[in-house]
């Protein structure tokens, strides 16, 4: 299964460099230069405004982007950056904005990640820390639910679960999966989803983990900026620690993940019902995974992004290790039941 490799017409790159141009030089800012940031999975880019009088980025959400128009993901940007500030916790500021174009001036981060902190051997232990403060404070602001957002219902769930059967399994078996075994994969997760614990929902961030948090010049846990939040939701508290902790592109040693699980438990305390939680970050964790693999073959068949591939190994690990546990056993049966061997390596992942 290879993907066949294709440019962006010359046309669009061209109009949406003049909306990047046009933009600018409305605010009536002189000797701008904008440069580009390396792109990631999604079809936002970012350009840093060399020049400026003080750090800001050039956020780009393209209005000729399938398969929504630009406003519905940078009205959500503005509105969350906004409320999250107003919890206490380090969003861009926004500085400008050019809500129909799709285009955003926010404040500029820096370039320290803490995926490139990490690289550079920073040591790991405050950084993660940090980053579960700012959860706990999240998680234990009164409103923290204070804002119009999505639920995270069974229906979001078990949509992005299918990204398995419809992606992950014709690349692993080379088939299509029928009707009869989509259903029941459905009502496996529905199943395994009723259960979660009614009274335990926050704002979820949604890919909380190291490429979106970034060490700035803030204090406290205004040290930790934030990224990448536009598509945050309502659901449960355990979502985004469990995002953190079993990272997609890092493996995160299990005594340090030990360590902040159990500070995130003794910071909220009788706030947070254990039995509850543990059930929901397990089955979430098993979830994430499902959508995360059926992601990064999607990324590499449609959108011609072989790099993501590279990821598949650790994410299977991730999701094995997901079903090995008693909870999951519905899922565990339906694989089985079905004639899938999950726990076989993916061919196209194979270097």
């Amino acid at each position: 299964m290879q993907p066949q490799k294709q440019t962006m017409p010359t046309d669009i790159a061209d109009h949406r460099r003049q909306l990047r141009e046009d933009f600018i030089a409305s605010l009536g800012w002189k000797n701008i230069t904008l440069e580009a940031l390396p792109a990631d999975a999604s079809f936002r880019r970012y350009y840093r405004l060399a020049g400026a009088a003080k750090p800001m980025l050039l956020m780009q959400d393209p209005p000729d982007r399938p398969p929504v128009p630009p406003f519905v993901m940078v009205e959500p940007f503005i509105k969350i950056a906004d409320h999250m500030r107003a919890l206490g916790l380090h969003s861009p500021e926004i500085y400008a904005k050019d809500i129909p174009n799709g285009l955003l001036v926010i404040e500029d981060f820096g370039d320290d990640t803490y995926t490139r902190l990490l690289n550079r051997n920073v040591e790991q232990k405050p950084l993660y820390e940090m980053a579960v403060d700012v959860l706990t404070h999240l998680h234990k602001h009164p409103k923290r639910g204070d804002i119009a957002l999505p639920k995270y219902d069974d229906k979001l769930l078990v949509d992005e679960a299918m990204l398995l059967p419809d992606w992950y399994y014709p690349a692993l078996t080379g088939k299509t999966p029928t009707e009869a075994m989509k259903d029941s994969y459905r009502d496996v997760w529905k199943g395994l989803f009723a259960k979660f614990p009614k009274d335990q929902e926050t704002m979820v961030l949604r890919d909380y983990h190291v490429d979106n948090l970034m060490l700035t010049r803030g204090e406290g846990i205004g040290r930790c900026g934030l990224l990448d939040f536009q598509d945050a939701v309502i659901g449960q508290f355990s979502y985004d620690l469990m995002s953190l902790l079993e990272d997609a592109r890092r493996d995160v040693p299990k005594e340090l993940q030990k360590h902040l699980y159990d500070r995130y438990m003794a910071a909220m305390g009788g706030a947070v019902d254990r039995k509850g939680f543990d059930y929901a970050y397990r089955v979430l964790a098993a979830q994430r995974h499902a959508k995360v693999l059926g992601i990064f073959v999607r990324l590499f068949v449609r959108d011609k992004k072989e790099r993501y591939l590279q990821f598949i190994p650790h994410v299977h690990k991730l999701f094995m290790n997901a079903l090995n546990d008693p909870s999951l056993a519905p899922l565990q049966d339906w694989f089985e039941s079905n004639g899938i061997d999950i726990a076989a390596p993916l061919k196209i992942a194979q270097k």
